[in-house]
């Protein structure tokens, strides 16, 4: 396997079954802001709220080939063997695939993925163990916790204010490596300091901590 980062704002992504597992399915996609289409005859309660909210497009029926040919993903979380084969078959070659009960019929798999705002850290086994892999992340939880929420958004306003400025290349390089030291992840003071030698003098007061 290959892992990557999908970048699936505004696309078509197509969740076949509506029940609970597949419903935890929408909401890391929603939040990545895709376009989700849920096929089933029946869904369940969490289904319906996002329906009612706008969130999500609902089908109420089975499954058709034409309801995901124009999918950029798809997830299939039915109980049914068949209709999960059926689907995997029926796709083309360049859609992204994910079939929840048997790892080995789709293209890709959805790791345990870990979020602090900016900080994704995902945890995955290949399908040998999901469950460890949800283990692993939520150990990891514990390590980066929600401070890195804010710690990330001083690293990236730090690295914009060095890529935009006027440092040669060595300076640049210094200053990236300065910036994640802990003196910074543990205080708010210092990252001002840190920010303001960046800026010229009256261009201080500008700046944003998050």
């Amino acid at each position: 396997m290959y892992p990557i980062t999908l970048n699936i704002e505004n696309r078509k992504c197509v969740i076949i079954g509506g029940g609970k597992i597949a419903y935890f399915k929408a909401g890391p996609l929603l939040e990545a802001g895709a376009e989700v289409t849920v096929v089933s005859p029946e869904i369940c309660t969490g289904f319906q709220v996002l329906e009612k909210e706008g969130k999500i497009r609902v089908l109420l029926k089975e499954v058709e080939e034409t309801d995901y040919n124009d999918a950029f993903l798809i997830i299939v979380a039915t109980n049914s063997t068949e209709v999960n084969e059926r689907v995997y078959e029926n796709a083309s070659e360049s859609q992204l695939v994910n079939v929840i009960s048997n790892h080995e019929l789709g293209n890709f798999h959805i790791p345990a993925t870990l979020n602090r705002g900016m900080l994704s850290i995902s945890v995955s086994t290949n399908g040998a163990s999901p469950t460890l892999a949800k283990k692993i992340r939520n150990d990891l939880g514990k390590v980066y916790d929600e401070s890195y929420e804010e710690y990330l958004e001083f690293l990236f306003e730090a690295r914009m204010i060095i890529k935009n400025g006027s440092f040669s290349k060595e300076e640049k390089s210094k200053l990236l490596r300065d910036s994640i030291q802990d003196i910074y992840k543990y205080s708010l003071k210092e990252r001002y300091r840190f920010l303001a030698r960046l800026l010229p003098v009256e261009a201080e007061e500008n700046i944003s901590l998050g």
